[in-house]
């Protein structure tokens, strides 16, 4: 198992890139949740390949709202995953104070119409979010068409793209 919970306790790292199953960084999701609301040194997040896509829906529900917790976190890349939009994406924009980039790229975008717009308003409340980028993403409700989502979120006062 990987040490890196106590990299996170320390403070010695900037940047948390994980993409490993996340039992080969820690035993349970609130294990990483701890270690998170210690830290002040991480600025960047990125979780890719099997980190995310390897969770059940709430344990990739916890860790993705808990880097919102993350009092210095600016930036944030999310790939290969499965996102819960108004439970994920929503609370971790929310709750960051400094964020100021979202990637997520080849993500299967999971929620109804509402869990966009509650994202779309959380952004719009945002006083950091500068960029927002959303590439090679789906949505699996026939209620839900991306485009007119990307559509809606073009008038925000950030940089969106796809």
């Amino acid at each position: 198992m990987s040490n890196i919970l106590e990299e996170i306790k320390s403070n010695s790292i900037e940047t948390l890139h994980l993409s490993k199953s996340y039992e080969e960084y820690f035993p349970a999701p609130k294990n990483f949740v701890e270690a998170v609301t210690s830290n002040t040194s991480i600025k960047k997040v990125i979780f890719d390949q099997d980190f995310l896509a390897c969770c059940v829906g709430k344990d990739r529900a916890t860790i993705v709202s808990s880097i919102g917790m993350l009092p210095n976190l600016e930036s944030v890349m999310l790939s290969d995953s499965l996102l819960m939009v108004g439970i994920c994406i929503t609370n971790l924009v929310k709750n960051s104070k400094k964020l100021k980039e979202i990637s997520m790229e080849s993500c299967l975008l999971q929620g109804i119409l509402s869990d966009f717009d509650l994202l779309k308003i959380a952004l719009e409340e945002s006083g950091s979010v500068k960029t927002l980028h959303i590439g090679k993403c789906t949505a699996p409700n026939d209620q839900v068409d991306l485009s007119h989502v990307m559509d809606s979120l073009s008038g925000l006062a950030i940089d969106v793209s796809n």
